[in-house]
């Protein structure tokens, strides 16, 4: 059977309980991943008392799992395209179970660092493997809301890391019964995890046509099954054929080869700009509540809203990231972002207005949070998907690792105004950047998205069109 053939028999497939289980297989993931990121803040003090730990390797400690990820990005990305989506998935969840589990019997400094450092080498290639894996199974026409629902699993590990740090870390030995209960429900995800089939796609851009066409087949017999027995639409005419793929290889430039330099443009400078508001903003934020003189009890309360807020921005991003072109939604989420920034530099500190423009800034980075990581899984070819998506992760991890530290330093000298001017900067640059160099995708299959963007013409005029 031919690739253009298997490629329409997985578009035509309605959505039901097969695709929603691979759905909620890889969006659990995520769901350990923010736990795991969030928890350790709740964590650190007692590790500094019960080790007599100082500032300083309390702050390794909370960077050790940032830096891991980076590099867990980068990797899985690579290796992801030359041995497969599902391999990584598991290799990365059971790196980050592993770790998780052995915090709970540190003995000092080193093996705590240690263990974090291992810890996000896992988180980060899981972060960066599941997108574009999800994405391999979706359709042009619901593959928008379908990743973007991935996304929502990040706020529901917010909220369990809340109640975990809450309720458990503050008992006689809490952190430790909290980091098995953060590792011990993701060996029950791993063992979920190996039944899930291998992406057709990849295994089509590796000439492995009829394992593809088995996965494919197997996909349809249990939609069938899921729609007591209802018969599928009919194969739609193979009218789409996507250029020459990319040799998959270990090189990391594949992704600024072939037509491609735009893209990553787009993607790892929009990545940036987005994880460095959206760490600079929710870290920072409840501290300059009370910087800028909001009563404690008032600045926990809004802090309390702005966390509350997240949610409604996910669940915005799945309502529309496919009714509306998903370059236009990033523009125009960006822009909003960058309005309630400079808003918020200059509202009156004593009043509501100050907590809603938070609240409205929440929503729009949650928002492009929810619509940013579909994108960057499905502009690149299936060869270098996971190498490019997880280039851009990498990207936006550096930006949510330095925004902390550069706004603690900034906050000093322009004060809580300009910290906010400068981000509503960097918001409109992200803007502007999406704008003008990232592909349309809505509607699109994801050999369309390829194939459109590789023939897009290059002359200025062409470009300022293809822009709109």
């Amino acid at each position: 059977m031919s690739t253009g053939t298997i490629l329409a028999r997985l578009e035509r497939l309605p959505m039901s309980r097969p695709q929603y289980g691979i759905l909620f297989a890889g969006g659990l993931g995520h769901l350990f991943e923010a736990l795991d990121i969030v928890i350790i803040g709740f964590m650190l003090p007692h590790l500094k008392a019960e080790f007599g730990l100082d500032n300083v390797q309390i702050g390794l400690i909370g960077g050790a799992a940032p830096v891991g990820m980076i590099v867990g990005a980068i990797l899985a990305g690579v290796v992801g395209d030359r041995f497969g989506r599902k391999r990584v998935m598991l290799y990365a969840l059971l790196l980050f179970c592993a770790a998780s589990i052995a915090l709970a019997f540190a003995n000092g400094f080193v093996f705590i660092l240690l263990v974090r450092v291992i810890g996000g080498l896992g988180a980060g290639a899981e972060a960066a493997i599941v997108s574009p894996y999800i994405s391999e199974f979706a359709t042009g026409h619901n593959r928008g809301r379908f990743v973007s629902g991935v996304t929502l699993f990040f706020s529901l590990g917010n909220v369990a890391a809340a109640v975990l740090g809450s309720l458990v870390v503050p008992l006689d030995g809490g952190w430790r019964i909290a980091a098995v209960i953060c590792g011990l429900p993701v060996l029950v995800l791993l063992w979920w995890r190996r039944s899930l089939p291998e992406s057709p796609r990849w295994l089509l851009s590796q000439g492995r046509v009829d394992e593809a066409d088995a996965v494919v087949t197997r996909l349809e017999e249990r939609v069938i099954a899921a729609r007591r027995g209802a018969a599928l639409p009919p194969v739609p005419p193979v009218n789409v054929v996507a250029p020459a793929t990319p040799a998959v290889s270990w090189s990391p430039l594949q992704v600024w080869r072939g037509g491609l330099a735009r893209v990553s443009v787009a993607t790892w400078l929009g990545s940036f700009v987005f994880l460095f508001a959206f760490f600079g903003f929710f870290t920072w934020m409840p501290s300059l509540f009370l910087e800028i003189g909001v009563d404690p009890g008032v600045a926990a309360t809004y802090s309390f809203f702005l966390f509350v807020a997240q949610p409604i921005g996910y669940l915005t991003a799945i309502a529309v990231s496919d009714r509306f072109e998903r370059r236009t939604l990033l523009v125009t989420f960006f822009g909003f972002a960058a309005l309630a920034s400079l808003a918020l530099g200059v509202v009156p500190r004593d009043s509501i207005a100050l907590l809603l423009i938070g609240m409205a800034l929440s929503i729009c980075i949650t928002c492009i949070s929810g619509i940013v990581f579909p994108y960057c899984s499905e502009v690149y070819p299936t060869a270098i998907r996971a190498t490019g998506a997880g280039l851009a992760s990498t990207a936006g991890n550096a930006g949510g690792l330095t925004a902390p530290v550069v706004i603690g330093l900034a906050f000093g000298s322009i004060g809580f105004g300009g910290v906010f001017a400068v981000m509503a900067a960097l918001l409109a640059a992200g803007a502007l950047v999406i704008r003008l160099f990232g592909p349309r995708v809505t509607g699109k299959t994801l050999e369309q998205v390829f194939a459109d963007e590789t023939t897009r013409p290059t002359t200025p005029s062409a470009l300022e069109g293809s822009a709109s």
